[in-house]
């Protein structure tokens, strides 16, 4: 007793002087360090650009490879737990001071008297316990300490039924209770990984833990944990540390291969980085993505990913040399057959002389753009060959011109004696180049610059004919300048139509477009639409619009004058009639829109100036070529026709009699005269959110027009 109230006096005067030390001292705030920002993909290179800035004639590389790169947290096993701290309390703590004490003794004062719990006291057990507590402690820290002191005695407390029981420890090793995380006593609880195997963990753990203290369960990814309430708790802080997402501590980078073969990469930075006996062997994984011809690179160090992305922009341009091979540009907005053309034009192609080398299959050193063509096109006839949409001066295959491949080019790029093959693949509308690194970094340039996404337009036509009465005696466009409407029109000075056909082109400045004209005629005649197209075309394609007939016209009558009775032979071709549009529209940078404009109407009469059994087709065709703003409406007209009709009416048989017959009848003669009119209107669709408001407009006009009531049939 005097030893202990020696210890008492002595941790009073270290608490007081420490007391004294903190008031006198300076005040320090402590602040939980903010958490680790969450990983984010970033792009440590500078991105790749739709179409690159350098011009097309320069020969300068091009960018260093795009790489994407996502940094992990670093964090492999979770931060240790922090041990929870004895709660101390003036009522209800308890000191417990046994040494070298009978189990018996121990067990009755701790289960029995101190906690109040059933307990026995296995037979087998023999020998004393020492429990001691440097300072009072809570009732909910009393059994793990007493559990603490029985295992240093070779004993173990298991849970029962009953109550508790005091065992020898070998025994409660062979009989331990499934119990739950926070149960005291020896027992097993079974804790179910997340992001781990049970196996792989179970491995890692046997050397530092006690035999059979860890057992896996693989087919559900549970560990299980024996020993008692205290070594529990350790197992489970232990496996709560490794059970942790390790791809999300892990940093990854996509690196995209501009030149060189992703395999052929990977092999040589392994060389480099995970060389036998580097110090970095094994932290870097690299895996080469073939069908991207990139690399990914796997690292718990994020600073590794950069070193790997500067060895394969270093691997990546040594193959700028002068050794060739094969480049696939997959054509985005356009026509694989067209770009080839164009780059034909750009850099020239070389005449037969120069290229009559490679000409012919894939014999005698040809190259494999060649080669590839001339296996491809074994089975092509002579007329796919010749209905190539790609015109080239170079040489043709020998075998013929495979299907949905264009003729090879031999492209001048300005060295001497150097030219490069280039090749259309329709059918999946890429170009093949067979050519040195540098030679198709300058290629790609052109390609990525002629490679855009084309505009759209829509062309709004309302073609009609406008019946001339007494007010338009002189036609619409003496209406338009001399009459009432509400709206002007601008000629073509300054609106720059260039006119191929007598009539008449003006923009409308004023107003509501075509209903605005229509409206304004339809008050003064009679107005036959005839029809009323809306197309939306690429910028600089052709739209067409045909409604109407295909009429028969021989051309050609042949007879043979060395047989008897030989028929007569006619020759027949087929003319398009109707309403026929033709529109190319072609849009600047300022919004201004040139339109090809060829319009045709046509009707078929009998024939009555020759005896020929062919019809007569009547034609009233506009070409035209204007600029106009976007959303402004252009008016074509000026094409007059006079129908003249006779007819004779009265009664009938009388008014047949010769002579006498118009005293029985009357003659009528009329004369009607109708005027063409077209009106344009391009509206310019720039992204795929104005295509679809174009879209839903459209879609509003149909659903407000009311269906054509059908009278009901007479009931008999």
């Amino acid at each position: 007793m005097d030893r202990r109230r020696a210890a008492c006096r002595f941790s009073g005067l270290v608490l007081l002087s420490l007391l004294v030390v903190g008031c006198s001292g300076e005040r320090f705030e402590t602040r939980d360090s903010p958490p680790p920002p969450a990983p984010r993909l970033q792009d440590s290179a500078a991105p790749a650009a739709t179409a690159p800035t350098a011009p097309a004639a320069s020969a300068a590389p091009t960018a260093a490879p795009p790489v994407e790169i996502r940094r992990g947290t670093q964090r492999f096993i979770a931060p240790p737990r922090p041990h929870a701290e004895a709660r101390r309390g003036s009522d209800g703590t308890v000191s417990l001071n046994f040494v070298n004490v009978d189990i018996r003794d121990v067990a009755k004062a701790v289960l029995g008297d101190i906690l109040g719990l059933d307990y026995v006291v296995d037979g087998a057990v023999q020998g004393t316990v020492t429990v001691e507590t440097a300072q009072p402690v809570a009732p909910a820290e009393i059994l793990p300490a007493f559990e603490s002191g029985l295992r240093a005695a070779g004993m173990g407390l298991v849970e029962r039924a009953s109550g508790y029981a005091i065992v020898p420890l070998a025994e409660a090793r062979r009989q331990p209770a499934l119990v739950g995380t926070q149960s005291p006593g020896f027992g097993t609880e079974a804790i179910t990984l997340r992001y781990v195997g049970a196996t792989q963990l179970k491995k890692l753990f046997d050397p530092i833990v006690p035999e059979n203290a860890i057992q896996a369960d693989p087919s559900r990814n549970v560990l299980l944990l024996t020993g008692s309430g205290a070594d529990r708790s350790s197992l489970r802080a232990m496996v709560e540390q490794f059970d942790v997402n390790w791809l999300h501590g892990m940093s990854f980078a996509l690196i995209t291969v501009q030149r060189a073969d992703s395999r052929r990469l990977v092999e040589e930075l392994n060389q480099i980085i995970n060389a036998e006996g580097s110090p970095s062997a094994g932290l870097v994984r690299l895996i080469a993505m073939t069908r991207l011809n990139g690399i990914v690179a796997i690292s718990p160090q994020p600073q590794y990913l950069d070193d790997v992305r500067y060895w394969a922009e270093e691997l990546d341009r040594e193959g700028e040399g002068g050794e060739r091979r094969l480049f696939v540009y997959r054509v985005q907005n356009g026509r694989a057959s067209n770009l080839a053309a164009v780059l034909g034009n750009i850099f020239g192609t070389a005449t037969s002389g120069e290229s009559g080398g490679t000409a012919g299959a894939a014999a005698g050193g040809a190259s494999p753009t060649r080669a590839i063509a001339a296996a491809m096109s074994a089975n092509a006839t002579p007329a796919a060959a010749a209905a190539s949409p790609l015109a080239t001066t170079g040489p043709a295959l020998a075998t013929g011109q495979a299907a949905g491949l264009g003729q090879v080019q031999q492209l001048r790029l300005g060295e001497a004696g150097r030219t490069i093959s280039v090749t259309s693949d329709d059918t999946n509308n890429a170009i093949v180049i067979y050519a040195t690194s540098r030679e198709y970094d300058l290629v790609e340039q052109a390609l990525r610059k002629l490679d855009t996404l084309p505009l759209q337009v829509l062309i709004e036509a309302v073609i009609t004919e406008v019946t001339l009465n007494d007010t338009l005696r002189f036609g619409v466009e003496w209406y338009f300048k001399t009459g009432t409407s509400n709206f002007s029109l601008t000629s073509g000075k300054t609106a720059l139509p260039v006119q191929s056909f007598p009539g008449f082109s003006y923009l409308l400045s004023q107003g509501d477009g075509i209903r605005t004209v229509i409206n304004a005629l339809d008050k003064v005649t009679t107005i036959n639409v005839v029809s009323s197209p809306q197309l939306l075309v690429l910028n600089n394609q052709t739209a067409s619009l045909q409604v109407g007939d295909q009429v028969p016209v021989a051309t050609q009558s042949s007879v043979s004058t060395t047989t008897a009775n030989a028929p007569v032979v006619n020759s027949i071709e087929y003319r398009d009639t109707g309403v026929i549009l033709k529109v190319t529209p072609r849009v600047n940078d300022s919004g201004l829109v040139l339109l090809d404009i060829a319009q045709e109407v046509s009707d078929v009469a009998t024939t009555t100036s020759s005896t020929l059994d062919s019809p007569t087709i009547q034609q009233r065709r506009v070409s035209s070529s204007v600029a106009v703003q976007d959303g402004q409406t252009v008016a074509l007209g000026g094409l007059i026709r006079d129908n003249l009709s006779r007819g004779s009416n009265g009664i009938p048989l009388l008014k047949d009699i010769p002579y006498l017959g118009s005293l029985f009848g009357a003659t009528d003669n009329s004369r009607v005269r109708t005027e063409l009119l077209v009106l344009l209107t391009p509206r310019v669709v720039r992204s795929s959110a104005e295509a679809q408001a174009v879209t839903d407009e459209l879609r509003r006009k149909i659903s407000t027009i009311e269906p054509i009531p059908i009278p009901k049939a007479p009931r008999p």
